[in-house]
């Protein structure tokens, strides 16, 4: 990053915004602000970016707790350009209604693998090798 862009940053928002921007993107951003999603990230837009990083979100979580899955489907298709109509806000209820698509069986969560919620599969057909036991036999 440019010094000139550098103080550009740091002269158009407060020090403490600044901060927090810098510490969760590692980046100096600013935009407009477009929209909030119900888990709480913020959206952004600037036009006088260069193509591929006008737009950005600025997660809810600290950054030890940030994942791209935290981003709802909807969101997701605004900041790739799939669309350019901006998700409208919507109470928890009416966006599970409204915004999942049908092949959606239950509404968008976040990874939890590496945590206490993650998935732990079993398996049910028995196993075709048998352990090695070791039957040591005694000595007299």
């Amino acid at each position: 990053m440019s010094l000139v862009r550098f103080l550009k940053f740091s002269l158009r928002q407060s020090p403490l915004k600044n901060f927090e921007i810098y510490r969760k993107l590692d980046d100096a951003k600013w935009g407009r602000l477009v929209g909030v999603d119900e888990l709480g990230n913020r959206y952004y837009e600037n036009p006088e970016e260069r193509y591929g990083r006008e737009r950005w979100c600025l997660p809810a979580a600290r950054p030890s707790k940030m994942d791209a899955s935290q981003i709802p489907p909807r969101w997701h298709s605004w900041l790739h350009k799939t669309t350019d109509e901006v998700p409208k806000p919507t109470s928890a209820e009416d966006a599970a209604a409204l915004h999942r698509p049908k092949w959606m069986a239950f509404p968008h969560y976040e990874n939890f693998t590496g945590t206490k919620k993650a998935n732990i599969t079993f398996n049910t057909v028995r196993p075709k090798v048998e352990p090695w036991a070791p039957n040591a036999a005694t000595r007299d």
